[in-house]
């Protein structure tokens, strides 16, 4: 097959980090790959690294829906270019480290990269926009916003636009993830939390949200520590006695911090940078014993920020 005509990779993302419920995330160096190779008439395929076939439905798959929002937002009555999609995935579906933000931001940059080449007589909304509008699908920015523009980000709606605030992370931290094979959907688990909070649950998240900003200009481990506390949504969606709880108290008795990414079930683990070989040895066999005990496969493996966000190679387009 000839070289795609585009090629968008997307980092990961931890959102919330804590206390930063849908305001906050982190882009993490693991990714989903989509190359585009356009045709003219209007059919979609879609197809894994492997050649075999993207196991979900049409009408389920998120980047479709965003490219085709795309045309209806910016190009209404236009003719919309089929594609074969080949994809590889390194993001975990529903498990909490942005796969659906990938698919939304994939699909809609993929709708203005036809807009670029084809119909560059209307005016082609900036980033910015795209911005607001994957937002708005998704219904809170801490996932697109953080996947396109990599780093920390802390971003909020501020009417019809976001205001958006990109730091750098602190690089004497140490990152892990530890992901429990199986799912969490981020619907579901919202259905968990409460609708009222008492006023003092939101006060504990302000200042710790604040204190989040103090550690990334210090990086001082013990300010972390506070700065990742959190009364809005961790302890509804990792309840006392739970696998994650168990898991979690796990890493803390370790020496580590971790927070849910997303809605979970994944959690991203911190330590200082010095922590030694020897002790991430112990935690990797302490958290093998609880999922034995449990029957339940995971993955733990480094990570580190991704700073450079979504990268887009694009390249001639003839239909």
């Amino acid at each position: 097959m000839n070289s795609p005509n585009l090629r968008i990779r997307v980092p990961g993302t931890s959102a919330n980090l804590g206390p930063g419920f849908d305001i906050m995330g982190l882009a993490l160096d693991l990714f989903n790959s989509f190359s585009f190779h356009f045709f003219s008439h209007s059919e979609f395929r879609f197809t894994l690294e492997d050649g075999s076939d993207f196991p979900f439905a049409v009408e389920d798959n998120l980047l479709l829906v965003a490219y085709k929002s795309y045309f209806e937002t910016y190009l209404p009555g236009k003719a919309i270019p089929g594609f074969h999609l080949e994809m590889e995935l390194g993001l975990p579906i529903k498990g909490g480290l942005g796969s659906s933000a990938s698919a939304l931001i994939a699909g809609y940059f993929a709708g203005q990269y036809i807009h670029q080449n084809l119909f560059s007589e209307i005016e082609v909304p900036d980033n910015s926009k795209l911005l607001f509008d994957l937002a708005m699908m998704e219904g809170h920015p801490d996932n697109t916003t953080t996947a396109f523009l990599g780093g920390f980000v802390f971003s909020y709606f501020n009417q019809s636009e976001l205001v958006i605030y990109k730091e750098d992370f602190p690089e004497d931290i140490s990152m892990f993830l530890f992901i429990p094979k199986f799912e969490t959907g981020t619907t579901e688990s919202r259905k968990k939390l409460p609708e009222v909070y008492p006023v003092n649950d939101l006060i504990f998240n302000m200042s710790r949200i604040g204190t989040w900003f103090k550690f990334l200009q210090t990086g001082v481990f013990s300010t972390l520590k506070l700065a990742i506390q959190d009364k809005i949504h961790t302890d509804y969606r990792v309840p006392e006695g739970s696998f994650l709880d168990i898991i979690g108290t796990s890493i803390e008795n370790s020496g580590g911090l971790f927070t849910l990414s997303g809605s979970g079930p994944t959690l991203l683990i911190f330590f200082p940078k010095e922590i030694s070989e020897s002790e991430i040895s112990t935690l990797q066999s302490n958290l093998k014993n609880i999922c034995t005990s449990h029957g339940i496969l995971y993955e733990f493996t480094p990570t580190q920020v991704c700073s450079s966000g979504t990268e887009l190679e694009k390249n001639s387009l003839s239909l």
